[in-house]
């Protein structure tokens, strides 16, 4: 019998062709992490809070499985972990549902209560045990509470004897603030009975938070002042739960009553018999009366006579006068110290107001050992006549 092996060499070559003509082979390919931070950068962090970092994980050839959370190369504990805004019961993280086809989220981790610098390492794993990770620096600060002050004007001040409410703010540093410690002078308050926080009495000092404070804002330390007028300093110290804190201090002048506040007028020097005003009486004198602080600057003769007055002040002979600009109002001067404390923040001009003065514009006056504190409230121009006229509130 005759062989045919010419044709079955044909066949297995055509069945070869055929199989290899087929699908393409199955390429697997590996999960893919990304992060907004790039590789070189630090994520910095408050030390006992959370260092934040976004992540995309895509999957590969698998489905996604699960996330691993490594702070220098060892897993973190669950606790400090949070995933996509939730904290995880167990670490590595179990992906779910839409998770396991790829996922963007924030992993955040609670940083440890230290100055350190930390490598936090992010591993995505797939279900066919493919894997793949990240690492990104984390420098950690210990941060104590952070507060602010908020003023009213330059100066506290408060009549001897009477409650005085100081109004700060805070926000919490690496940990909430559960006591806050008021000195006066350096020294603790120990009559509780003058303190309170807002609207709760101290029971100690340093007063105890009923529940740790995260932060708050303009909240009411009040104090009631001691019975004698002077410069008083206050600290007000706010602990943190971990033992951070910090300190405001605050100066406060419980005050020497004032001898005179009044409503005064200094009237135009073109006529001579009122163009000064005495301070003391707050009343009308001469320019050339040695008891006025300060005088009128009268008129520009060469001006037409509709403009010509010049609305500035002088000192009078033997006074001082000083401009200030810090903003102040008069109704707030309640105590002499204030006024002198003004007169350090204003600013000299020996030759009078260098402008017309206007409604508002504020001033100091020293003469023989007496600060005055004046206010412009009202500018009268009268055009047709010499009655222009100046209206000045006056304390001291």
């Amino acid at each position: 019998m005759k062989l045919h092996f010419p044709f079955l060499a044909l066949f297995l070559t055509l069945s070869f062709i055929w199989i290899s003509c087929g699908k393409d082979p199955v390429v697997n390919t590996d999960p893919t992490l990304t992060s907004t931070v790039a590789e070189n950068d630090t994520i910095k962090a408050i030390a006992n809070q959370g260092a934040l970092l976004k992540v995309s994980g895509i999957k590969g050839s698998a489905e996604l499985n699960s996330v691993e959370i490594l702070e220098n190369d060892t897993l973190v504990k669950a606790f400090r972990v949070g995933f996509k805004g939730t904290n995880v019961g167990v670490n590595p993280i179990v992906l779910l549902d839409n998770d396991r086809q790829g996922f963007n989220a924030e992993v955040r981790l609670r940083t440890s209560y230290v100055d350190a610098v930390s490598k936090l390492t992010i591993v995505l794993n797939a279900a066919d045990g493919k894997s793949t990770k990240i690492s990104r620096w984390i420098k950690s600060t210990k941060t104590n509470p952070i507060i602010s002050y908020v003023e009213s004007n330059p100066v506290n001040a408060a009549t001897p004897g009477a409650d005085h409410s100081f109004r700060l703010s805070v926000s919490g540093g690496s940990a909430p603030v559960t006591q806050l410690l008021v000195k006066e002078n350096g020294i603790n308050i120990t009559d509780v009975s003058r303190l309170k926080f807002d609207t709760l009495n101290f029971f100690t000092n340093p007063f105890i938070f009923p529940e740790a404070q995260n932060a708050f804002t303009s909240k009411k330390v009040t104090v009631r002042m001691p019975l004698t007028p002077g410069k008083w300093e206050y600290s007000f110290t706010f602990v943190d739960s971990l033992g951070g804190s910090a300190s405001q201090n605050v100066t406060a002048y419980v005050g020497t009553k004032l001898n005179v506040s009044k409503t005064a007028v200094l009237n135009n020097s073109a006529d001579a018999s009122t163009g000064g005003l005495d301070l003391d009486a707050a009343a009308a004198v001469s320019s050339s009366n040695p008891e006025a602080e300060i005088i009128d600057a009268g008129i520009d003769p060469a001006l037409p006579a509709t403009s010509n007055w010049k609305q500035k002040i002088l000192p009078a002979p033997g006074a001082e006068m000083r401009w200030v600009i810090s903003s102040a109002n008069i109704n707030d001067i309640v105590v002499k110290e204030q006024i002198s404390t003004y007169w350090n923040l204003g600013t000299p001009i020996p030759n009078g107001t260098p402008n017309k003065v206007l409604t508002g514009d504020t001033f100091v006056v020293l003469k023989n050992g007496i600060y005055y504190f004046i206010q412009v409230s009202k500018v009268n121009a009268t055009p047709g006549d010499n009655a222009d006229s100046i209206e000045l509130g006056v304390k001291w």
